[in-house]
């Protein structure tokens, strides 16, 4: 496969004012993309000072759109305020997302569902308004950020991980819809990322997956997901040691032995957060 070039290209990242979001858009801009830059309306000021440094520091140009893609006509929003005010745009980066973390029933209702709207029917719906665009001009990119989370359970933050597995599904089929169009659509299934999601209400700061896997840095992720995006790589898992954890060994091991491991990890070493 030709390798992918985004010199001159424009590229629309959801969540790009902290973390993965603008690691990413740091790549992107090093390699000559135009950036289409989404964050939270409050995040206006931060978003604004970043994408006047990418345009400093790159020679690029630079669009901002703070929306809530959490209400109703957020996705829709940034579809037609995009397109009046970038044009067409060949990349689209599902980044944007949240988690809520503690037993699945004792969970508030709203946290389980915004994390299941911003994790996957935001990014549905975005694909679903752009992809016409791209399939008419015969090219375009959809970034996909899923998790390890989508290969296995995860236990505390159960909807996080369906959220990952569905994304998953959804761009494994989508992609096979696309075949010969010119539109690529993969994913990038990261470990853990030392992200403000792992600040959320009631994360164990001492998860016990930390002791195996560590946190890797946003800038670490993105510097490994453009190359492996540029190559055309259909799904991007970072890392051996990610590879051989939440690939190789869920996919060997039995279903029990799965879960009470999931179960045992997904918890904190101290008495905080749920125990079983």
């Amino acid at each position: 496969m030709k390798k992918i070039d985004f010199r001159g290209r424009k590229v629309l990242i959801t969540g790009a004012s902290s973390g993965i979001g603008r690691a990413l858009s740091k790549e992107f801009a090093a390699r000559g993309a135009h950036l289409a830059l989404g964050s939270l309306p409050d995040e206006k000021n931060v978003l604004k000072e970043w994408a006047a440094e990418l345009e400093s520091r790159y020679g690029i140009h630079t669009w901002m759109f703070p929306i809530d893609l959490l209400e109703e006509a957020g996705p829709e929003q940034l579809y037609r305020e995009v397109g009046e005010k970038a044009g067409d745009i060949y990349g689209l980066v599902n980044n944007a997302g949240t988690v809520a973390y503690g037993r699945f029933w004792e969970t508030p209702w709203e946290r389980q569902k915004n994390t299941l709207t911003l994790n996957l029917a935001v990014p549905m719906q975005l694909m679903h308004l752009f992809l016409p665009g791209m399939v008419s001009r015969k090219e375009g990119v959809v970034l996909n950020i899923s998790s390890v989370s989508a290969l296995q359970p995860t236990p505390f933050q159960s909807v996080y991980g369906a959220t990952k597995a569905g994304l998953q599904s959804l761009s494994q089929g989508v992609r096979a819809e696309l075949h010969a169009s010119g539109v690529l659509v993969c994913t990038v299934n990261p470990p853990y990322i030392d992200t403000r999601l792992l600040k959320t209400e009631g994360y164990p700061p001492d998860l016990r997956f930390y002791t195996i896997s560590g946190k890797k840095s946003p800038e670490w992720l993105a510097a490994r997901t453009l190359k492996a995006l540029e190559k055309g790589a259909l799904m991007y898992i970072p890392g051996v040691s990610a590879n051989i954890i939440h690939n190789f060994l869920v996919r060997i091991s039995p279903r029990s032995l799965v879960d009470a491991f999931s179960r045992f990890f997904m918890q904190g070493w101290s008495a905080s957060g749920p125990r079983s």
